[in-house]
């Protein structure tokens, strides 16, 4: 189901100006020659000033975005940024962010979005506006991965990856991504981290490549405040998941689904990785991962909300306590400390996907896809559910399906 954008820009219109001409006076009856007529130059009006479209990029990660000698941007996310802007009638212009200032620059509002391989976590997904995935991918070490050295991008996903899976090893972290390749070459490093996407642009002859499953999403991350502009932006990725699909297949060398689906699949992922962090901000507070009061309030928005997406109430509801039983269960099983708030940050995130969950679900629904749904497609579920929670999730996505 098409999300109805809050508001739309609005059109600008020109202003046609007609001349009306009275009938010229009669010539003189002196000999003297009469003087020429001298009509006014026509002037056009100037063309309005399109709104900008200020997108943010590290022109450093291929093949999402790179920044030539020029200074010209190429890339998925380039081409991507260049069919939005004119789409919707907006002048790009291109900012640069650098990795480990990027959720600075996006509060100081330096730019309207981010682009450029982002990948969705639940840290960033509390401050402005992460839109649908784009892609799918996962972490590759390139080299020995024994080695005592591992070098990696500081400031992003991979480098968390890296001090998690790479614990007790001497970690060298570049604000030169590009380099990497040269400090495994060289041997200052015995191996380097990128990911599924970037390793055909580092890889070189005789080095081994570990791949991780494809399970992190890259997304657009819209700055606060933002709110018509990131609506018109998932609108027009959900419309226009054919071209998206096209672009990968000639930046990845694959395509990606991009269904209604994937997307819902997706956004049960988003919310499954909260709870550990939802288990931490409740063990800080002192209270129990049960909370009755809360869970009702959820389930009853839920169905209230059901038929005006084109749902049936009672199997939404039933989706929505499954759900609220699955959140609990990992809750139990990880608890990470968070600076997070519970109340001002996790819930209102929280609240948004699930508003976002039963768009994903109708539109899945609508078309047929949840009657048709398999495992393969909530393997994007497998860090937080294992296999009998994920079979009961899909027995109750098929029953909404009917």
């Amino acid at each position: 189901m098409t999300i109805s954008p809050a508001r739309r820009f609005a059109g600008f219109a020109l202003l046609a100006l007609s001349l009306g001409c009275g009938s010229l006076p009669p010539a003189p009856t002196t000999s003297r020659a009469a003087e020429p007529v001298v009509l006014p130059a026509k002037t056009s009006a100037p063309k309005p000033r399109r709104a900008r479209l200020r997108v943010g990029t590290s022109g450093d990660y291929a093949p999402f975005s790179i920044r030539d000698a020029s200074g010209t941007v190429h890339g998925f996310d380039a081409e991507i940024a260049a069919a939005l802007a004119t789409d919707l009638e907006l002048e790009l212009e291109w900012v640069t962010f650098r990795w480990p200032t990027l959720q600075t620059q996006i509060e100081n509002g330096e730019f309207d979005l981010a682009m450029g391989g982002v990948t969705w976590q639940p840290t960033r997904a509390v401050l402005g506006y992460l839109t649908r995935a784009v892609a799918r991918g996962g972490p590759c070490v390139l080299g020995d991965e024994q080695a005592a050295r591992v070098a990696v991008n500081r400031g992003g996903v991979l480098e968390a990856w890296a001090r998690g899976h790479f614990k007790g090893r001497e970690l060298l972290t570049v604000d030169a991504n590009r380099t990497l390749p040269d400090l495994l070459a060289d041997g200052r490093a015995g191996a380097i981290v990128t990911d599924s996407f970037e390793r055909k642009a580092f890889a070189r002859p005789g080095w081994s490549v570990r791949c991780e499953p494809a399970l992190t999403r890259k997304v657009y991350w819209l700055a606060p405040n933002h709110a018509p502009l990131a609506t018109r932006i998932d609108d027009w990725l959900r419309a226009n998941t054919t071209r998206v699909e096209s672009a990968q297949l000639r930046w990845f060398g694959e395509r990606q689904r991009l269904t209604a689906l994937d997307d819902l699949s997706d956004l049960l992922a988003r919310r499954m990785a909260f709870m550990p962090l939802v288990a931490g901000a409740k063990a800080k507070l002192g209270i129990a991962i049960e909370d009755p009061a809360r869970e009702k309030i959820v389930l009853d928005s839920a169905s209230a909300s059901a038929r005006k997406v084109g749902l049936p109430e009672a199997a939404t509801r039933e989706f929505f306590a499954l759900q609220i039983e699955l959140s609990k269960a990992v809750q139990r099983r990880v608890s990470e400390p968070t600076t997070l708030d519970l109340a001002r940050q996790i819930r209102p995130a929280l609240n948004e996907l699930g508003d976002r969950i039963l768009i994903a679900a109708s539109e899945a629904r609508r078309e047929g896809q949840l009657r048709n749904g398999s495992l393969a497609d909530l393997q994007v579920l497998s860090p937080w559910l294992n296999g009998d929670e994920q079979q009961r999730l899909l027995d109750n996505l098929r029953a909404l399906g009917r």
